[in-house]
């Protein structure tokens, strides 16, 4: 049984950007600006910007010059914050707020290592005080499976040419692609973009668990005729960390379309469009060169339950059923066949029903992001 600790070393570690501008390339595959925390665009977002040296002399001098016009101390004591609360939390900078919530979710995860016999990650949400609960089950694939996987990623390379600027500019987070659908705007939708952002870090780093564990070969080294369009990120193949992170941010929106319906005429067609989204940037990843199809269905599961447990956490109570995926070689990935019962015929199993609690933290950022809808 393995344990999430702290985030480590946060750190401000200057301007990558606000919350809006989601999505740092980098060279991690999907994770995005990582730096050492995970939190990537987060980092520096919501701090003051470093003053010139100038600036800094004029401000010494200035408070100098001007200090007595206030006459003495103040004469009363300040109040003081509430302790432990969340509403401190708009007081804080994005990135502080990003580690509280990479830390509340990832203190109450939990995964168990099965190596018999062929291995297998089991992942487990443990509140504080109860009992590890399995929402996700996968099982390592044998090597066959990938040698008839390659096949069907071969298949897709005509597409390339096709899907070459959506490829490109989904290396990071592929937030722009999703508040298109929603009609996000920076200025408008700030909290409901954070939101967004932490399901995608959040997505990433359990994805990343996995991958570590299970340790599957990228296609183009398994096939020299693969040759990805793309640099072959630095980690395992499945399950696939875009999928992950794109089918997280999927549930969680379909949460929010039905918290506020009266928004939109049409909210089951954003609902389906979310899900075609996420699809389309799984399947972008296979087409150029460096995922399995398999790595996305494994990857779309995971971040289905990971959504559930966003939504649980924010106060918006979901039964979540968890699931297990043993992958089948001759399996392509399609939203046509994402659903119970036919993904059954894909590996797809269930597990035990799980409970999550909300989240005070996750509670203040849901309510900021459902009432930009009241705009």
């Amino acid at each position: 049984m393995a344990y999430f600790g702290g985030v480590g070393g946060v750190g401000g570690v200057g301007g990558v950007g606000g919350v809006g501008g989601v999505g740092g390339v980098g060279g991690v595959g999907g994770v995005g600006n990582l730096n050492l925390t995970g939190i990537g665009s987060f980092l520096g977002a919501g701090a003051g910007p470093a003053l010139d040296p100038l600036t800094v002399q004029g401000l010494q001098t200035s408070a100098q010059a001007i200090s007595h016009a206030a006459g003495d101390a103040a004469a009363h004591t300040p109040k003081e914050l509430k302790f432990s609360s969340s509403d401190n939390l708009d007081k804080w900078a994005d990135w502080v707020r990003a580690s509280l919530y990479l830390s509340d979710f990832l203190s109450e995860l939990h995964w168990d290592i099965r190596e018999e016999p062929n291995g297998a990650v089991v992942l487990s949400h443990q509140a504080r005080g109860g009992s590890a609960q399995p929402f996700f089950e996968v099982t390592r694939p044998e090597m066959s499976v990938f040698e008839q996987q390659v096949k069907i990623v071969r298949s897709y390379i005509d597409q390339r040419p096709e899907r070459t600027p959506e490829i490109l500019s989904q290396l990071g987070f592929p937030t722009p692609y999703f508040a298109m659908i929603l009609g996000l705007y920076p200025a408008r939708n700030p909290k409901t973009l954070e939101l967004i952002a932490i399901t995608q870090v959040l997505a990433s780093h359990v994805a990343m668990i996995v991958k570590h564990h299970l340790a599957i070969r990228r296609p183009d080294r398994i096939d020299a005729t693969v040759l990805p369009m793309i640099t072959t990120p630095g980690h395992g193949s499945f399950p696939s960390a875009h999928a992950t992170e794109a089918f997280a941010v999927a549930r969680v929106l379909e949460g929010l379309i039905d918290e506020k319906k009266s928004h939109y005429p049409d909210p089951d067609k954003r609902k389906k469009l979310v899900r075609k989204q996420a699809e389309r940037v799984a399947v972008s990843r296979t087409v150029a060169g460096v995922h399995y199809p398999v790595d996305s269905w494994a990857g779309a599961l995971l971040g289905k339950m990971i959504g559930e447990i966003v939504l649980n956490k924010c106060g918006v109570s979901q039964l979540m059923t968890g699931l297990k995926y043993e992958a089948k070689a001759d399996s392509d990935f399609m939203l046509a066949h994402y659903r119970d019962p036919v993904w059954k015929d894909h590996g797809v199993s269930e597990l035990q029903n799980c409970k999550v609690a909300k989240s005070s933290l996750f509670e203040w950022l849901w309510e900021r992001a459902v009432g930009e809808f009241d705009q």
